[in-house]
C-alpha cells in the first residue's frame, strides 16, 4: 500500500518515474515510513545500503542516481509544484536528505488522518 501512496505523491508533485533514481527514491520513502512510528531522525546511509541490496547496485549507485533525479527534478522548476503539495514553506531545491523527510513527514502525517 505504502508504494501506490509514495507514487502518488511523487506524481502529484511532478516527478518522472523516467529515471532510476525516481523508483530508488520511493522505494527509500516507503521503507522509512513502513519503519517509523511517527517523524524521527534516521540515518540515510542505511536506508541506501537496504535500498542497494534490493535492486542488487552499490549505496553510490541509488545515492548518485536520486542526486541526479533531483538535479532534473529542481532543473524542471518543479518547486512549485514541491511547496504546494507538501505545505514546504523554505527554499528549494533542498538536498536529498531533506526532500526526503518532507517526503515521509507529508506522508506519515496523512497517513494519520486517514
Amino acid at each position: 500500500m505504502c508504494t501506490v501512496q509514495v507514487y502518488d505523491l511523487l506524481s502529484r508533485i511532478g516527478a518522472s518515474p523516467s529515471y532510476k533514481g525516481c523508483h530508488y527514491l520511493a522505494y527509500i520513502v516507503c521503507r522509512i515510513v513502513e519503519q517509523s512510528n511517527g517523524p524521527s531522525p534516521f540515518r540515510m546511509k542505511d536506508f541506501y545500503a537496504d535500498a542497494s541490496q534490493h535492486f542488487c547496485t552499490t549505496p553510490d549507485s541509488i545515492q548518485q542516481s536520486i542526486r541526479t533525479f533531483l538535479k532534473n527534478y529542481w532543473m524542471l522548476e518543479n518547486g512549485k509544484h514541491f511547496r504546494n503539495v507538501t505545505g514546504y514553506k523554505g527554499a528549494v531545491p533542498i538536498p536529498p536528505k531533506d526532500f526526503i523527510t518532507v517526503l515521509v513527514d507529508y506522508l506519515l502525517k496523512h497517513s494519520a488522518k486517514s
